[in-house]
């Protein structure tokens, strides 16, 4: 999940390859079977669910308007994704967590010293991005098992947040097939399954956010998939009032939040100024809708 945005490797994958088109389809279908036309729910207590925020939104909204901070953080948990140490102090309560787009990437730093002082928590924001090396985009699953490895055994928490692109990417065994779209294939190839390597997994949803039937679907599924993988997993999934830089009224995202509310214990919230009213309209009418 970039600041827009915002396979092979396992038998499971292989095989998934191997199937002839009319198979996948069949088993696509039976996938989304067990999707429900879950309603809109109700008002959500900024402090009832965890969150995830970037760490410039967080120190400017708590500029704006810290009476909302103050409920965001008294929630179970709220996370701040951070590439470079510096700025202000987070609260105390407040989890700070270092981004990395790869499995490579987090090694290197471990192995350089070069991990934000005092982070416990690190994240693979594992895309179709340049910085991302080819064999990890073609091979996800395996690629965030090894960050998982890397991070616990250097003392971190991982957490996984892989991005729904990565059925693009070209040459890749489990990618995007004629006919599906890419939540279907992200769903398709399991890619939430790799909830079982790490206690924290985000669903990347913002993008299909004001399509509430494909929302409901697509996180219904995944956090079916992650929960199956790790019973104990805690799963996310994004929002944004600028989606891939798309304008989206703070109402809508209202509306999804509701949507999803019932599959996820927490949001990220992806943004990108100058959105960052509609951000916290977004934030200070989720709990009055």
């Amino acid at each position: 999940m970039n600041r827009i945005s915002k396979r092979a490797g396992t038998p499971r994958l292989r095989a998934f390859a191997a199937m002839a088109g009319l198979v996948a389809l069949v088993l696509a279908v039976s996938s989304w079977s067990r999707v429900s036309a879950t309603s809109v729910g109700g008002p959500i207590s900024l402090s009832s669910v965890r969150w995830i925020f970037y760490k410039e939104d967080f120190n400017h909204l708590n500029e704006e308007d810290p009476a909302l901070i103050k409920q965001i953080v008294a929630s179970p948990a709220t996370y701040v994704l951070e590439h470079h140490a510096g700025g202000p102090p987070l609260p105390p309560k407040v989890i700070p967590v270092e981004m990395f787009f790869s499995s490579a990437g987090l090694q290197a730093a471990i192995g350089q010293g070069r991990v934000i002082p005092g982070v416990k928590v690190v994240a693979d924001d594992l895309e179709d991005l340049r910085i991302t090396p080819s064999a990890e985009r073609k091979e996800p699953i395996p690629a965030m098992k090894e960050f998982a490895h890397a991070a616990y055994s250097h003392g971190y928490q991982p957490v996984l947040i892989p991005g729904r692109d990565l059925m693009l990417v070209s040459g890749a065994m489990c990618s995007k097939r004629p006919g599906f779209t890419i939540s279907q294939s992200y769903l398709h190839c399991g890619l939430p399954a790799a909830a079982a390597y790490a206690p924290i997994y985000v669903i990347q949803a913002a993008s299909v956010e004001t399509n509430l039937t494909a929302l409901r679907q697509l996180v219904q599924e995944a956090a079916y998939q992650a929960r199956k993988a790790n019973p104990n997993v805690t799963i996310f999934a994004t929002l944004s009032v600028s989606p891939n830089g798309a304008f989206v009224p703070y109402t809508a995202v209202i509306q999804a939040a509701q949507a999803i509310r019932p599959y996820v214990q927490g949001f990220e919230m992806n943004n990108v100024r100058p959105s960052d009213w509609r951000m916290i309209h977004f934030l200070a009418g989720l709990s009055k809708a």
